[in-house]
């Protein structure tokens, strides 16, 4: 059997995820003729037609999502391996692909940059914002090197570093009668507050649940797709939310229109860095975990973290 090359393969991994010839070449830096008599060819190799050409674009046929399934993985175990030859020593070159969860990355990435380029100047960075079923699928897959996310990970082949216990915030109008008091509140109080959660998808919105569950709160049909617009429907007099520690700096700035309160048992997420623990730079990726949760204490003083 004549197989497919690994060009061919990550030819065709491009243009399933663009799902269009045109953007695909662009993509791999290819003419659209050129990627076209490629996949052609895969075609050919595998037995079996992986795409179907459509006007505006491709579907891929059940052999294709077969492939491509299969595809991603040889094209991530090679990358490993190319990774482990070049390993030679505890230091970090070349790039390195990061997602976040989208409640953890406007806050936490000031002190992650410093963690990751402190130590490993010849890295590069990138990232991208991803809910949390999508980002650990994106790491298994190796479209992403590592994950800052919230625990549970229950996936054997992955590895997650516990960074922050990051305890959760009563966030309030600051016309409310709640904003004029003093002192820790028992989390019996959401049982008399409209609770304002983030959209499906989000793990702080199960988090949240999970709290509201246990004191019997209302929650409301209103919901959001981010922290900041959360804390704004708040502002509003919309309702209440659980704000993490983490985001009182940024999203209960002086003038921003809500006032946080502590809780007397307050619940908590715990922040965590993931990778896939088949990775070569498991060792790497575990200081790098020690030194971002060693600056991630800071958070650990409420009053510091809302002088920040």
């Amino acid at each position: 059997m004549n197989k497919p090359t690994l060009q061919q393969l990550s030819y065709f991994v491009a243009l399933a995820d663009e799902g269009h010839f045109g953007r695909a070449a662009d993509a791999c830096g290819i003419s659209q003729p050129g990627l076209s008599s490629q996949i052609k060819e895969l075609e050919d190799r595998m037995g079996a037609a992986l795409v179907e050409r459509l006007p505006k674009g491709i579907l891929l046929t059940p052999e294709g999502v077969d492939v491509v399934t299969r595809a991603r993985r040889v094209l991530r175990d090679v990358d490993e391996m190319t990774q482990a030859a070049h390993v030679t020593s505890n230091e970090l070159h070349g790039p390195l692909v990061v997602g976040a969860i989208p409640t953890v990355a406007p806050y936490v990435l000031g002190d992650f940059v410093p963690a990751v380029l402190g130590a490993h100047g010849e890295a590069t960075l990138r990232f991208e914002e991803l809910p949390t079923r999508e980002l650990l699928t994106a790491l298994r897959a190796g479209s992403i090197d590592v994950a800052l996310c919230a625990l549970p990970v229950n996936q054997t082949d992955l590895v997650s570093y516990p960074l922050l216990h990051d305890p959760f915030l009563l966030a309030v109008s600051s016309t409310s009668e709640l904003a004029r008091g003093a002192g820790p509140l028992p989390l019996s109080v959401l049982a008399r507050l409209n609770v304002l959660l983030l959209d499906e998808g989000h793990c702080l919105r199960d988090q949240a649940l999970d709290i509201c569950g246990t004191t019997h709160a209302k929650v409301t049909d209103l919901r959001a797709t981010s922290l900041s617009t959360l804390v704004q429907m708040v502002a509003a007099g919309v309702g209440a939310t659980l704000l993490p520690v983490t985001a009182a700096s940024v999203e209960a700035r002086a003038g921003n229109g809500i006032v946080v309160r502590q809780f007397t048992k307050p619940p908590f997420r715990t922040l965590a860095m993931a990778w896939r623990a088949s990775s070569p730079r498991d060792q790497i990726y575990r200081s790098i975990s020690l030194d971002f949760g060693n600056r991630l204490r800071r958070f650990q003083s409420l009053d510091n973290t809302l002088r920040t």
